[in-house]
């Protein structure tokens, strides 16, 4: 799934606690499902991923901004929908008053495009379309973010 190993990366690239300790950064998904609707070749990965910093010394800011950041380039419809992102959730395990340990867990889902060559099937990974609406706090706060195509959207 490219969009767990996106994250993760993401979280390392703005996260100084996280590009500092990046083994206390652990992601996987659970509840994975898969989901196939009409004719053509194609289909989609539901699935939630989670994202454990332990011994995370900073502020849920400090995890939760990057995630916002990463989720208007990259799943713009589960950040501009309040039924959707109410659907982000996050655990926080006070371990003592400087540490705690901390799960968010995001829905996500990736469209997959299934496509024939010489030399077999190939799945590709489409990146979510834009929002119809642009502008406004969220693209000038986070203006420059880059998404699934590694280039600034």
């Amino acid at each position: 799934m490219l969009k767990a190993e996106l994250l993760r990366a993401e979280f390392v690239r703005k996260n100084s606690w996280c590009r500092a300790n990046p083994e206390r950064l652990t992601v996987w998904v659970e509840r994975g499902s898969v989901e196939v609707a009409g004719n053509d070749a194609a289909f989609m990965y539901r699935y939630t991923l989670h994202v454990l910093a332990t011994d995370f010394s900073g502020q849920l800011d400090d995890l939760m901004l990057p995630l916002l950041g990463w989720l208007k380039s990259n799943q713009p419809d589960l950040l501009l929908n309040p039924d959707k992102n109410r659907l982000i959730e996050f655990d926080a395990d006070i371990i003592n008053d400087e540490l705690a340990d901390i799960l968010l867990k995001v829905p996500l889902w990736e469209r997959v495009i299934v496509q024939r060559n010489e030399d077999g099937l190939i799945a590709e990974h489409k990146a979510e379309r834009p929002p119809r609406i642009f502008g406004g706090p969220w693209d000038v706060v986070f203006v420059g973010d880059v998404g699934m195509g590694g280039r600034d959207e």
